[in-house]
């Protein structure tokens, strides 16, 4: 009983960490990108058109939204209120961890399991995201505890709850598929028949599930991650899983320096399995390995192969993060090398919460402060355009209220509209970038314009042109996306501005 009680304490000191880590600055960083494709395109009306709009805008399944509809009609949309889901999903997913490693080995691998999901960065990142990724960690991980309690016990009611919460997983993204294909082969392996309790649960789900994603994937939402190298990708995998997103600016080269140590502690880890860990330990690790891997390796093969489909992107492949850590706490829960285990297990924690704490606080490693930058930029007095990364002009023109047009300087109605002879004319030219950068030539602008003001908000820099007096000047659109903002492309926002 004082063991049990021991552990009660503990497992409920880890999960509350883990709570406070997801909620305490959960609305203090503005929405990023894809959070407002949340927040004002699926959520924006009824639960009717939040439906009809994952239709259209996502490649996900509808689960998320549909729960996120609810739970906004309660907390509000708000960066905290909408967040607040997946924070919710997150710290959950801390205790279902340390079951599945009770499960495959003991209490004391399931301790180290709670504590590794508590203060892994990644999936503090994503569980402070109103997005469907905290959700799909935590139904993945439901899935692999019943996985694995029907491979030891063989009982029904294990296989229909493994059944159900696989199921709620593919209903919350299409890749939760892959860890479950594992899933599959190693009851069928061992259990046979019994297997098929759940695994028609499975099925239907992905039958109903299949002509939505039929549907969405003729959209292509998802083909612009194959324009990055797979190298690329694979690498950045690797530095997310163990230090999170830190920033999230798509293209970016990714620092690899703060990574070195965990990985490194996660290699000894795993070295100190392959040499000192025993038979039973290597096989209480195979199983979250082998999901693990398969959440890995299938996209993998499929980017890879002929004709395939590349989606290979970190958060992608997140259904793998909470099998690898189970991999980890087995390897840290050696008996043979307890004493060394022991050691591993404390740097690679405090490093992890360390850095957990240093990724909310520094504004280099948070989501790009949007939100300040529109309060810097204020209401215009004349036309404006501003000139910015792509994906940031959706946060921008959120927290703007002066109901700005977002638009690339290529797209159609833009070339509709000078193809009709009209110039859009502007008084104000603003330029935000990513660090410092050097001014835009004066051939972008055109011979009229001023440089007014310089500023930085965190890490982004904010540089203002105007013309002189109240006249308005032609805008050189197609030029504007030539401007060096150490994005990888380049948008248009246009503030009250219409065609001449």
């Amino acid at each position: 009983m004082r063991n049990r009680s021991r552990v009660f304490w503990l497992l409920a000191g880890l999960t509350a960490l883990g709570a406070v880590l997801r909620f305490a600055t959960l609305g203090a960083q503005a929405y990023h990108h894809d959070e407002i494709v949340t927040a004002s395109r699926v959520l924006r009306v009824g639960f009717g058109h939040a439906m009809d709009a994952v239709g259209f805008s996502e490649s996900a399944p509808p689960l998320y939204y549909a729960l996120a509809w609810l739970w906004t009609q309660v907390a509000g949309t708000g960066e905290w209120g909408l967040r607040s889901l997946s924070a919710v999903a997150g710290a959950a997913t801390i205790p279902v961890a340390y079951f599945i490693g009770r499960e495959l080995r003991g209490s004391r691998t399931g301790l180290l399991a709670a504590a590794l999901v508590a203060v892994n960065p990644m999936l503090l990142w994503y569980s402070q995201e109103a997005r469907a990724y905290a959700l799909l960690g935590l139904f993945c991980a439901l899935s692999l505890l019943f996985c694995a309690r029907a491979l030891r016990e063989g009982t029904r009611r294990d296989f229909t709850w493994w059944g159900v919460f696989s199921a709620l997983a593919l209903a919350t993204h299409y890749f939760a598929v892959f860890p479950l294909i594992a899933e599959v082969l190693l009851l069928l392996r061992r259990r046979g028949r019994a297997a098929l309790s759940g695994l028609w649960i499975v099925g239907l789900a992905a039958a109903l599930l299949a002509p939505l994603a039929y549907h969405q994937m003729s959209y292509g939402h998802a083909e612009w991650i194959g324009k990055f190298s797979l190298g690329h990708r694979l690498g950045e995998m690797a530095i997310t899983f163990v230090v999170g997103e830190t920033g999230d600016i798509i293209g970016r080269v990714e620092q690899p320096g703060p990574a070195l140590l965990p990985l490194a502690l996660v290699l000894a880890a795993l070295v100190l399995l392959a040499v000192r860990g025993g038979r039973d330990e290597r096989r209480a690790a195979f199983i979250p390995l082998a999901v693990g891997a398969a959440a890995i390796g299938i996209p993998l093969l499929l980017a890879i192969g002929p004709g395939g489909k590349d989606f290979v992107l970190a958060r992608n492949l997140l259904p793998a993060l909470v099998p690898l850590l189970l991999v980890v706490a087995v390897a840290l829960a050696v008996e043979r090398a307890r004493r060394l285990g022991n050691v591993i297990a404390a740097l690679l924690l405090a490093y992890s919460l360390g850095f957990c704490v240093w990724a909310t606080v520094s504004p280099d490693l948070r989501r790009p402060d949007w939100k300040a930058v529109a309060d810097r930029l204020g209401e215009p007095d004349g036309p404006r355009a501003t000139v910015t990364w792509v994906i940031g002009e959706a946060p921008l023109r959120y927290y703007l209220t002066d109901g700005a047009t977002q638009s690339k300087p290529s797209e159609g109605a833009i070339q509709l509209k000078a193809s009709e002879g009209y110039d859009w004319l502007v008084r104000e030219i603003t330029f935000v970038s990513m660090g410092d950068v050097p001014p835009p030539p004066r051939r972008l602008l055109g011979p009229r314009f001023r440089e007014t003001a310089y500023e930085r908000v965190g890490e982004l820099f904010i540089r203002r042109y105007r013309v002189p007096g109240p006249e308005l000047v032609p805008l050189r659109l197609r030029s504007l996306r030539y401007a060096e903002t150490n994005f990888r492309n380049n948008g248009v926002l246009l503030d009250g501005v219409g065609p001449g």
